[in-house]
């Protein structure tokens, strides 16, 4: 018997590389198998039309032909879906311009970063990059309509700034954060004849199916991008997850005050969880989506109305699935 239990030790030790060499394996299986299955799926299934994930319609204003390519960022679905919009439109002579959901400098920091050919670009290969490329190796003209990131970062500073002033200041300032998220939900609740996207087109099998490689490549991105920042966030949540020590709340058990002490953390946790998701709602939904689909929708317009109106060419805008209901509405309702 004693004999047997230095071996069932040295069984586990022995099986600790095949557990690394099976995570390896799904890395490889989810970053280069699937893009490639999922090309010959696509190309099949979106033969005669775009599929899922597509929202045509017309510009109110030039009456040019738009399509709103929904996509999930690093998502090798995505990215195939998208280049073969571009792709099918292009070959066909039917696309005057590509809209993509970048400004300038973050795509150009990403082409410098992750070029064309590059193992960091197949590991990082994205829907905007494959875009971009199926237009230019085309001669079709590329436009960078996302604001600027700079923009973004003030805008979002100011929010957070506004909305902690709003929140102690109950007379003025819960009305404004109120008025906030009452207009999010009048604008998706709004009757529309704009096309939108919907729960078919999320359960879609190939989109399920590269979520996880969206997953493990956008931390990744983000890490390799700035990896400090990402390292000193991750530190901050460790440091915001430790607990009380097991000899503290033993001591503090044993003290007559615990129960008041206990009632205390609870309300400031409470109070600390509210406050963090009322401000990171009230960013992710006016910042994040409601100014940037302005902008996005208002660079989609000028390409369109750019043309003259003899030319039936038509626009192809790469977009986040999330910004794409509303900028739809935007390109269906406003001249």
């Amino acid at each position: 018997r004693l004999l047997l239990l230095p071996r069932r030790e040295n069984s586990m030790v022995n099986h600790m590389p095949r557990v690394h060499t099976a995570g390896l394996a799904l890395w490889i299986v989810f970053l280069y198998v699937f893009p490639m299955t999922a090309r010959a799926q696509i190309e099949t299934a979106s033969h005669q039309n775009f599929g899922k994930q597509v929202l045509t319609l017309r510009e109110k204003q030039s009456g040019r032909r738009v399509h709103l390519v929904g996509t999930m960022h690093y998502n090798p679905a995505s990215a195939l879906k998208a280049q073969q919009v571009v792709e099918k439109l292009a070959d066909s002579n039917k696309l005057s311009s590509v809209v993509i959901e970048m400004c300038p400098k973050r795509f150009t920091s990403m082409e410098k970063n992750q070029p064309r050919g590059s193992s960091r670009r197949r590991l990082l290969d994205n829907e905007m990059q494959v875009a971009a490329d199926a237009a230019r190796d085309r001669q079709i003209e590329i436009v960078l309509g996302d604001q600027c990131i700079g923009n973004i970062t003030e805008n979002a500073g100011n929010m957070l700034k506004n909305s902690l002033s709003d929140l102690i200041t109950p007379t003025k300032g819960w009305p404004a954060i109120a008025r906030d998220f009452r207009d999010f939900l009048r604008r998706i609740r709004a009757n529309s004849d704009a096309p939108t996207i919907k729960v078919d087109d999320i359960a879609d099998p190939l989109f399920i199916m590269g979520t996880p490689v969206s997953l493990l490549r956008y931390p990744l991105a983000l890490f390799l991008r700035q990896p400090l920042q990402v390292l000193g966030l991750l530190l901050a949540v460790e440091l915001l997850d430790v607990g009380v020590p097991v000899s503290t709340a033993m001591s503090l058990e044993q003290s007559n005050s615990i129960p008041i002490a206990l009632a205390a953390v609870n309300v400031l946790a409470l109070v600390a969880n509210v406050i963090f998701t009322v401000v990171l709602a009230r960013i992710i939904l006016v910042v994040m989506l409601k100014e940037r689909d302005e902008v996005l929708a208002k660079a989609i317009q000028e390409a369109c109305n750019k043309l003259p109106s003899t030319d039936d060419s038509e626009v192809v805008a790469i977009l986040g699935m999330a910004h794409c209901n509303g900028v739809a509405r935007l390109l269906a309702e406003e001249g």
